[in-house]
């Protein structure tokens, strides 16, 4: 799948991470690439269990980039106060917290308050990670997932992309990629290779599918990344239909989008993967 090739380039430095220490931060700074960064990790698990090593125990774990730069530039910033954003957003917290800490502790607590509700419910899991994707002197793409499961059926997970212009800090939005007027067209183009992925006839019903698109009628959304060979646009579980039809990613080839962008675009594209 095409998001495995694109997480391929992170295996460099997966492996020189050290091991993960309870609410301790530690990093290690990669500089080969256009904006340098430190890798961070935050683990904290449920006292009761944590020094039973091969139990199951519940846990919350935040692995992330932090961007260096030599002048503190308002870019940089920038994308690092939207990365601490993603983070801080936990599931069931009215509240968003004050720092990591605090929101690691604060999902500890609801568990140890839920289980003494639930006192037969499993261990609890909140994990967030920000992998960088693309790393050039004009496009920065960064992957956000989340996995967390908090009792219920099943484990719930997310998958969102961002694209940062470096220089300005700002994201890259599809209006600013694309020329004026491009859904139509594109949700035309983007709708044939979502049929191809889920194994739809170009005629058949979407929402007897399963869907739940308005009015049966496909759209695009903004959750997508600049890859090598195209543009991926990912709809996570719940977004277009129920759990059981699972997430869908779709790769439109550049090609196949011929007259749709800007011409300020072409430097983003040539900088993706």
């Amino acid at each position: 799948m095409m998001g495995k090739r694109l997480m391929g380039g992170l295996l460099c430095w997966a492996a020189i991470l050290v091991p993960s220490k309870t609410l301790a931060e530690v990093g290690v700074m990669d500089q080969q690439y256009a904006n340098p960064y430190t890798l961070n990790e935050l683990v904290q698990t449920d006292g009761k269990c944590a020094h039973l090593a091969k139990s199951p125990c519940t846990q919350v774990k935040v692995r992330y980039p932090r961007f260096q730069s030599p002048t503190s530039s308002a870019a940089t910033d920038a994308m690092n106060a939207e990365v601490q954003r993603f983070l801080l957003h936990s599931i069931a917290d009215e509240q968003t917290p004050p720092n990591l800490e605090t929101a690691m502790s604060r999902f500890i607590q609801r568990y140890h308050s839920a289980s003494r509700e639930f006192p037969r419910q499993g261990v609890w899991a909140d994990e967030k990670q920000v992998e960088v994707i693309s790393n050039r002197s004009s496009l920065l793409s960064l992957q956000y997932s989340h996995y967390w499961y908090t009792g219920g059926a099943h484990p719930n997970s997310s998958r969102t992309y961002w694209n940062f212009n470096p220089q300005t800090g700002q994201q890259i939005q599809l209006k600013e990629l694309l020329v004026e007027g491009y859904e139509p067209k594109l949700n035309t183009i983007a709708e044939r290779y979502f049929r191809k992925v889920r194994n739809l006839e170009a005629d058949a019903s979407l929402s007897e599918a399963g869907f739940w698109f308005e009015n049966d009628r496909f759209q695009v959304n903004t959750n997508f990344v600049m890859a090598p060979k195209g543009l991926i646009f990912f709809f996570n579980p719940y977004e277009i239909g129920p759990y059981v039809l699972g997430s869908t990613e779709v790769q439109i080839p550049y090609a196949a989008l011929k007259g749709l962008f800007q011409d300020q675009s072409q430097s983003w594209i040539n900088s993706a993967g």
